[in-house]
């Protein structure tokens, strides 16, 4: 067929066949080039489409990028902070505390009468993970006073592995005052509240949700109130006092006199 055909329209064919080549030729080209400049380009411009869990993963995300091709079945590691509690149930490593409500914890140093009755009666803190059963109350004297031979601080017993159920204590303070003295007015008295079956030498170590020893310094004050009907009466509680409201007509009384003067 091409030898019947006339000599120009043989060259147009064979033109237009060598045309349609370099078409081919340059898109593969470019094809080829595009795709080495993708690979080229840094990742962090590459948009790519990656899942985790079905979702599209954040910047915030804590854990490991699972692909789609990834059938495996291991969990995200978790962090430090997710490590398991202490054996006393504790995640933060932090012991126990006291926290006073009779006397009132805003009161830092209340003052007891000598030869009453003292309520104590506390509550713990969020660390609390293993309440004492038992406690031990102990009671130091002012300083000044020191062991018998010794230049150590005078403890006594205020009560001794008592039931710590009922969060409170009732301390007699004629029956349970030290052995050989006398309490006495004065300032610099301390109580301490530890739990007994750490024990006093230990009360001062951290024990991960356990009590802490708690301290509370007080002061002493006699009432004598019944001798001269003067002073501070008796069973008056100085801790839970408010100041005494004066009358408004006493206070319009004082202004007028001092107006008239």
């Amino acid at each position: 067929m091409f030898g019947l055909m006339p000599a120009f329209s043989r060259m147009a064919l064979f033109a237009l066949a060598v045309l349609v080549m370099v078409a081919q030729i340059s898109a593969s080209a470019g094809a080829a080039a595009a795709a080495a400049a993708a690979a080229a380009e840094p990742l962090n411009k590459r948009q790519l489409q990656i899942t985790l869990n079905g979702a599209t993963p954040t910047a915030d995300s804590g854990f490991g990028i699972s692909l789609d091709n990834d059938d495996s079945n291991d969990s995200p590691t978790k962090t430090s902070s997710e490590s398991k509690p202490s054996s006393s149930g504790s995640s933060n490593g932090q012991p126990g505390r006291i926290v006073m409500k009779t006397p009132p914890r805003s009161v830092e140093s209340p003052l007891f009468e000598i030869a009453s009755k003292v309520k104590l009666q506390w509550d713990y803190d969020d660390n609390m993970k293993k309440p004492p059963s038992k406690i031990t109350i102990r009671g130091q004297m002012p300083e000044g006073y020191t062991q018998p031979g010794t230049t150590k601080p005078l403890y006594w017993y205020i009560a001794q592995n008592v039931s710590a159920s009922g969060k409170a204590y009732t301390w007699d303070t004629i029956t349970q005052s030290p052995p050989g003295y006398t309490l006495r007015e004065g300032t610099g008295y301390k109580l301490f509240i530890i739990d007994s079956d750490i024990g006093w030498d230990n009360s001062t170590h951290v024990y991960p949700g356990r009590l802490f020893q708690f301290m509370l310094p007080f002061s002493m004050y006699n009432s004598r109130y019944a001798q001269t009907n003067d002073g501070v009466p008796k069973n008056y509680n100085p801790n839970a006092a408010s100041r005494p409201k004066i009358a408004r007509a006493s206070v319009l009384v004082a202004a007028a006199i001092v107006f008239l003067l």
